[in-house]
């Protein structure tokens, strides 16, 4: 059974600025979320800095070691990003302490609002055509990762689905991931799109609404990278994203890069993304709700067609 989290002094004081000196790390409290993550923690931590006494909490947390990759790589500043205070791994493995964000997740059903889009096009643009310099424990979305999806992780969620409510949308689903576990478009879409930094599970559920606390900042913020990978860019925009995410993510594109993204790029990702989003995802929303369920797996339908008509046309 994992332990809790260090939360060391030193690192906390040189996040906090030179003139904080941290007088005591306080209660903890457990946080629920991070499925993946044995021991989420809510740490008090009590320090003085310019004469004056205060508190703020982080969040201690037993992380992937993706996760911890992906953070430490985190080289622009952006409210929507965690920063990363403090890592490293001891005999429970990989941990991470991050600043705590005030506020609820927006829910799992919610699109998250355009400023997330907006912070992942900055952040896919840094890392576009630089993923060499990422450390090798992130994971690649590869051929190996999308038969492993649509072998085993999301049939699985498909099976507990119709253990717990059986439906017609489960074979259905079922007879999808077989035949994207074979379809050779998916792989292609592969090889011609770009690959950067994702987050990896981009939806509600890992979106914060911004608080109204004044002390707080003032966006959404995106957390758990503990998917954290390399894959095509618009895997992250697609898994929730609306037509108003998408255009938020093109706007702010074009705004980091100076130029509009490549329309072919562009439409083969959306299509290339949306189909595998929909497939990977299908089971565990099946969990939650049949009829969401039947309309990813309409999506995808129309998705991988869409795909073999942008691919029919490349060169």
């Amino acid at each position: 059974m994992s332990v809790s989290v260090p939360v060391r002094v030193g690192e906390l004081q040189r996040w906090l600025g030179d003139d904080a000196v941290v007088v005591g790390v306080g209660r903890r409290v457990a946080l629920s979320g991070g499925g993946t993550a044995p021991v989420v923690e809510r740490v008090s931590v009590r320090y003085e800095q310019s004469g004056r006494a205060d508190e703020i909490d982080v969040v201690a947390k037993r992380a992937m070691p993706g996760e911890v990759a992906a953070l430490s790589s985190l080289d622009l500043v952006d409210p929507v990003f965690p920063q990363l205070i403090d890592s490293g791994t001891d005999d429970d493995g990989p941990w991470i302490v991050v600043p705590f964000q005030p506020g609820e997740s927006i829910g799992w059903m919610t699109e998250p609002p355009p400023a997330v889009y907006a912070a992942l096009a900055r952040l896919h643009l840094r890392h576009l055509g630089r993923t060499d310099e990422l450390p090798p424990q992130l994971p690649r979305v590869d051929e190996q990762f999308l038969r492993s999806t649509f072998t085993g992780f999301a049939p699985s969620c498909i099976a507990r689905a119709a253990r717990q409510a059986p439906h017609p949308v489960h074979e259905r689903a079922l007879g999808l991931l077989a035949r994207f576990a074979e379809d050779e478009r998916l792989r292609v879409g592969l090889e011609v799109l770009p690959v950067t930094l994702l987050h990896g599970d981009v939806y509600g559920d890992n979106v914060i609404a911004p608080s109204p606390d004044p002390a707080a900042t003032a966006v959404p913020q995106l957390i758990d990278w503990g998917s954290a990978r390399v894959g095509p860019a618009m895997l992250d925009v697609m898994m929730a994203g609306g037509p108003a995410g998408v255009a938020a993510y093109k706007e702010a594109w074009g705004v980091a890069a100076g130029t509009a993204m490549d329309e072919w790029q562009a439409a083969t990702g959306e299509a290339w993304a949306t189909a595998v989003s929909n497939a990977m995802f299908v089971g565990a929303t099946a969990e939650r709700s049949a009829e969401s369920a039947v309309v990813m797996l309409d999506d995808a339908e129309e998705a991988i067609d869409r795909l073999g008509r942008q691919l029919s046309g490349y060169t």
